[in-house]
């Protein structure tokens, strides 16, 4: 009898899934077009895009990086810099790492905080060739991985932000969400919900990878904000399926202004 359930419910969901993508392939979204026309940033957050298709959250990630001062930073400078994130993001139970390579020096730092998100914090020197001598790059990013199910990708982006503001840089921050359909979708399917996402976010495509088993399409939405220049042209979200045969599922990310992370 329970086996009998699953199926059910199974069969349940991918006809409810095919019911979507045509729903993405047929019509257009008449309500959230109306909402990102007008002349206002941030209307719509990654969240809602992967509650708009019906997958599975999966967890959110959101990294800052950003250059710091240039020239030579001992193991201990960089260590301050990486503790002065702990004490602001309140990571508790945290593991240190040193490394040194080929002139790069790192300090490590992931923990978690209260609320469950992961932090890994880094913070690197490297040395490059110049013709007076030697000289330094050193960088710093923080990286917050949430898979608590209760994201909230502009609250999390807006605490990083604070931390670098506080440090008196600017920082470039991407925000990817990841979810998943169970099964396999099949090429079509994904450039459906690809395609149906841009117009739910009345984005244009800009830029599209299509290969087998993977589907990627970056646009621009002016209802998601500031983006990146990409071949001249501007853009904010990125969108990429991709089947894992290993876990039978095929996964999606939505990126602002793109993915941040492998997929």
């Amino acid at each position: 009898m329970s086996s009998g359930g699953c199926r059910v419910t199974v069969g349940y969901k991918k006809a409810l899934l095919s019911a979507i993508i045509i729903c993405l392939t047929l019509f257009p979204v008449s309500g959230q077009s109306l909402a990102v026309q007008q002349p206002l940033q941030g209307l719509i957050s990654i969240e809602q895009v992967l509650g708009f298709v019906g997958c599975d959250v999966e967890y959110l990630n959101v990294t800052g990086w950003c250059v710091l001062n240039k020239g030579y930073m001992p193991f201990d400078d960089l260590k301050s810099l990486a503790q002065k994130a702990v004490d602001f993001f309140s990571v508790i139970g945290y593991d240190l790492y040193y490394s040194q390579d080929d002139g790069i020096r790192q300090v490590s730092m992931r923990g978690t905080n209260k609320a469950g998100q992961v932090f890994s914090i880094t913070c690197r020197s490297i040395q490059i060739s110049a013709e007076n001598g030697k000289e330094y790059e050193n960088y710093m990013v923080v990286d917050i991985l949430d898979g608590t199910h209760k994201a909230n990708s502009r609250a999390v982006k807006d605490m990083i932000r604070k931390f670098f503001n506080a440090m008196g840089v600017n920082a470039t921050i991407t925000a990817t969400m990841v979810g998943s359909f169970e099964g396999k979708l099949e090429a079509g399917g994904m450039q459906s919900i690809c395609s149906g996402i841009l117009r739910y976010l009345g984005a244009k495509e800009i830029e599209g990878l299509y290969q087998e088993g993977m589907v990627s399409i970056s646009g621009y939405s002016p209802a998601l904000g500031e983006g990146i220049i990409s071949g001249g042209r501007p853009v904010n979200v990125q969108v990429a399926l991709r089947y894992n045969s290993y876990k039978g599922r095929t996964y999606m990310w939505v990126g602002t202004p793109m993915i941040g992370i492998e997929y």
